[in-house]
């Protein structure tokens, strides 16, 4: 059976589809520890006295070290400060600090695991991922052509060099001159 654009731009408008329908169900799913989704800051907002005695699974600012005190967003930008005992980990005001524990009467976390995350982490991952991006996009360009007849990409015979490149570019240039 041909290929046409039709068939093609009804299975694109089918897979779309079936992307924002499981975006929809994922984001409807609830928590739940048994399978490792733990309440997280938006559930401890919200409902705080419902998971008392619960494991939960959040981060959030550091405001103050005596006692450990974290503020965390929820919602609609709301704020919740919650207490953090059971950990010596060394927290400087303004720093991330991710926290795994249980839920304790009047805005207390019993803390299992704790830690902080540097603000430099995410310089480094916001660096990273660009420099990752561009070399996809040079292996991309460099090794795959668009063929504009069938609007696909095709593995070009010969991957391009930098010099292939340069040579277009300065014959581009000759035929503007």
């Amino acid at each position: 059976m041909p290929d046409t654009p039709v068939r093609r731009l009804v299975g694109i408008v089918v897979l779309l589809g079936c992307l924002l329908g499981l975006m929809i169900w994922f984001g409807s799913l609830g928590p739940a520890s048994e399978v490792g989704a733990y309440p997280d800051e938006d559930q401890l907002g919200t409902e705080y006295d419902s998971w008392i005695g619960k494991e939960v699974s959040f981060t959030g600012t550091v405001i103050s070290t005596e006692p450990l005190t974290i503020a965390t967003e929820y919602g609609d930008r709301s704020q919740i400060q919650l207490r953090v005992t059971g950990t010596s980990i060394d927290a400087q005001e303004g720093d991330r600090l991710a926290v795994f524990g249980v839920v304790e009467p009047n805005h207390t976390i019993q803390a299992l695991n704790a830690y902080t995350i540097p603000a430099s982490n995410y310089l480094y991952m916001y660096v990273v991922s660009f420099l990752a991006g561009l070399w996809v996009l040079g292996r991309l360009v460099r090794t795959w052509r668009l063929d504009w007849e069938t609007w696909t990409l095709v593995p070009r015979a010969t991957p391009l060099t930098l010099g292939d490149l340069h040579i277009r570019n300065r014959t581009t240039e000759d035929r503007d001159a």
